[in-house]
């Protein structure tokens, strides 16, 4: 059955009220979407201006949209970035790493991830980075893009990697540092050692770690350094004691440095041990006393230990009003021992001499070797000053005995002087004077005999007294000079130098005696320098007089070359005096080369590389042999006058002459015949070949005016030219 039509239309609808609710709509439309344009905006500027980088990453890694902080990073403008993926920019050992958290994010697994890894630059450099990244989904969870934060992070990762050099570095030191390391927490429980712990102990770390040093060392073996490690955690200053551990071994010195350890809130957490064990150079310490107090040869004590010994011996002999005394030995006839057997059998007798004296002296008596073939008994205690002179024979009567020195018998004596305290003096320079004066006096009796220190000693003591004191203030009062004395060249006739001697007119005395006075009282070095800059500034007068550069010749002490600025001082005195090297002539004896062989012909050598000459003086008189020649950096060579003087008379000192004449040639070094005092004498040494002569008879010793005066007549009388005028 149909429907039937109703009998009433509906009504139509109400347009007015529907074009109200779609304004409404519009009007809410349009609001949203100025809204979302607006977040649009405020995300595309933060996306944009964001300090760190920011990036849509596409699911396949394509690079969606980057922000200027990435692409400045990274070195790629927009477009060249937006043209790779992640991984063309990411260093080949990161990618796995950071595929395999992509592919974790995308499966659900986690939420986000966070990575360090390296992009590389453009340029080709790297690039550290912080890479914080999420998912977008759409709202039916469909994965969209990644949404990465890239924070570059260069600057943490080089903080980084220094930290972990510094420790690497730290942990190598304490690995490799042979002293003991520990480290101990405020409970004093052990939290590390150093290899150098188990290499000393023997233990393994386990016994260490975690334990107090009483739970694994007896406590008087600890007990030493305890004070020390409570201290410095106490007051949170370093603490170092020294201590003797008695140990297997032996006993051990040892340094312990205890360190307090700040944590950065400045509370003390933990306390650093270091052991250091100067047991060796706690030996080598004693090994140089003794050696600074003992002659190395004989072991005996030396002049060093003597002197301060004896001032401690002598102050109690005069607490205990007793009479005490010193034999001072001098060797009779050592000499030749050294010159006929060498200097190897003349060490093997001094110790063996050294070996008999305190054989036969007394327990309370000690033995001292001054140096050479010299030595010295302290005697603390006599009960008159008889003893002394018993005590003395019975050393003379054991040197008297045969020396056996590799199958020979070589005989020897000695003369002994005797000084006896407070008599002969009331310090120990005053008592060896005397005892010195004395054996001087046992020499002049024949040797092999003692001799008491005498009255009429005294005198010659007094006056050598009075000289050192004089001779204190004679440089500072002006009152030493220099001669000059020429050498003539025996083949043509000519100047071929000068020596400066110096004299000191107002004391007296001759430089026999006051030189050995300058040396005694430490003067001869400044001395000794005064007359190298006297001579050079006579010299550059003599030059601006009109004189030729005539090689001056100045003397100089073993004490003065024992000076390690000497050479300076030499090429310093010629600068100051614009004097070439050639102007200088060094004169040494045959005792001063002798005393440190090595150092001097290492310093001779290299003045004559500088130009400086070197002459060796009153040859024959010492105790080198003519082998030395060879090994000694020399220009010249001086016989002395001993020889000289005897040579016409005496087959000996002509045959010594002749040797040494022949030898010099052979060696290319100048001779100089010294003390020529007559025409027989100039002849001899001229027939013998000797190049060059000094003495009287050629000129006496003269000041510097009168030397240019000789100068100017003798070159007058030989070229009818005198010096120009000044």
């Amino acid at each position: 059955m149909e429907a039937l039509p109703s009998p009433h239309p509906p009504d139509p609808p109400d347009l007015s009220k529907t074009a109200g609710e779609l304004a409404r709509c519009r009007a809410a439309l349009a609001e949203a979407t100025q809204r979302l344009a607006a977040l649009e905006r405020k995300f595309k500027i933060t996306f944009d201006l964001a300090v760190v980088g920011m990036a849509h990453v596409g699911l396949d890694g394509q690079w969606l949209e980057v922000n200027d902080a990435l692409c400045r990073m990274v070195g790629y403008s927009r477009d060249e970035l937006l043209a790779r993926s992640f991984q063309d920019i990411t260093h080949p050992d990161d990618l796995d790493q950071d595929l395999a958290l992509a592919g974790r994010l995308l499966r659900g697994e986690i939420p986000n991830y966070f990575l360090d890894k390296r992009y590389v630059r453009k340029d080709g450099g790297l690039r550290w980075i912080r890479l914080s990244v999420s998912l977008a989904r759409d709202d039916g969870g469909t994965p969209l893009y990644f949404n990465s934060v890239i924070e570059n992070i260069d600057d943490r990762k080089a903080a980084e990697q220094a930290l972990a050099a510094s420790e690497s570095r730290f942990r190598t030191a304490f690995d490799h540092i042979p002293d003991v390391v520990v480290i101990y927490d405020r409970q004093r429980r052990i939290q590390y050692i150093n290899p150098a712990t188990v290499r000393t102990t023997g233990m393994p770390p386990e016994a260490f770690i975690g334990k107090r040093e009483d739970e694994i060392f007896p406590a008087e073996l600890i007990a030493p350094w305890q004070p020390a490690m409570a201290a410095a955690l106490g007051e949170g200053e370093v603490q170092t004691v020294e201590v003797d551990v008695p140990l297997p071994i032996g006993v051990r010195n040892l340094v312990i440095t205890c360190v307090p350890i700040r944590h950065p809130d400045g509370e003390i957490g933990e306390l650093m041990g270091i052991t250091h064990d100067i047991t060796e150079r706690r030996h080598a310490e004693q090994d140089a006393v003794k050696a600074a107090l003992h002659d190395r040869l004989t072991g005996l004590p030396n002049r060093v230990l003597l002197f301060e010994y004896s001032a401690h011996v002598f102050d109690q002999a005069a607490r205990q009003q007793h009479e005490g005394g010193m034999l001072f030995i001098d060797l009779d006839r050592f000499k030749p021992i050294n010159d006929l057997h060498g200097h190897q059998a003349g060490d093997v007798v001094l110790i063996d001499v050294a070996q008999r004296v305190r054989s036969r002296i007394r327990k309370s008596d000690l033995a001292f070797r001054l140096g050479g073939d010299e030595f010295l008994v302290l005697l603390p205690q006599l009960a008159n000053s008889t003893e002394a002179a018993q005590l003395a024979q019975r050393v003379l009567q054991a040197l008297a005995e045969p020396f056996l020195v590799d199958g020979l018998e070589l005989q020897l004596s000695a003369s002994i002087g005797i000084s006896i305290f407070p008599r002969d003096g009331q310090d120990i320079h005053a008592l060896v004077n005397a005892a010195d004066s004395a054996m001087y006096h046992a020499k002049q009796s024949g040797k092999n005999n003692w001799q008491y220190y005498s009255a009429e000693l005294s005198n010659r003591v007094h006056a050598q007294i009075s000289l050192q004191d004089r001779i204190r203030g004679a440089l500072k009062r002006r009152e030493f000079r220099l001669v000059f004395q020429p050498m003539l060249d025996l083949g043509s006739g000519e100047l071929c130098g000068v020596e400066a001697l110096l004299r000191w007119p107002s004391s007296g005395v001759g430089p026999d005696q006051f030189i050995p006075a300058a040396e005694a009282v430490g003067q001869i070095i400044p001395i000794g320098d005064w007359v190298m800059q006297e001579a050079c500034r006579v010299h550059q007068r003599w030059l601006e007089q009109g004189l030729p550069p005539i090689p001056v010749a100045v003397n100089v002490s073993a004490l003065q070359m024992r000076q390690r600025d000497f050479r300076t001082k030499v090429l310093g005195v010629l600068h100051r005096n614009r004097l070439p090297s050639s102007a200088l002539q060094i004169e040494l004896t045959e005792s001063t080369l002798l005393e440190d062989m090595d150092y001097t012909v290492y310093l001779l050598t290299k003045l004559l590389q500088d130009g400086v000459r070197i002459s060796l003086d009153d040859f024959g008189t010492g105790y080198s042999s003519l082998s030395y020649l060879s090994r000694l950096p020399l220009n010249k060579i001086k016989i002395d006058k001993t020889f000289i003087r005897h040579l016409t008379t005496d087959t000996t000192s002509r045959a010594v002459t002749e040797a040494i004449i022949t030898l010099s040639k052979r060696l290319g070094l100048d001779i100089v015949a010294e003390g020529i005092e007559t025409p027989v004498m100039l002849d001899a040494v001229a027939a013998l070949g000797c190049g060059q002569a000094q003495g009287n008879l050629i000129s006496l010793p003269m000041d510097a005016e009168q030397f240019v005066a000789w100068y100017s007549d003798r070159k007058k009388a030989r070229t009818g030219e005198g010096l120009p005028a000044q």
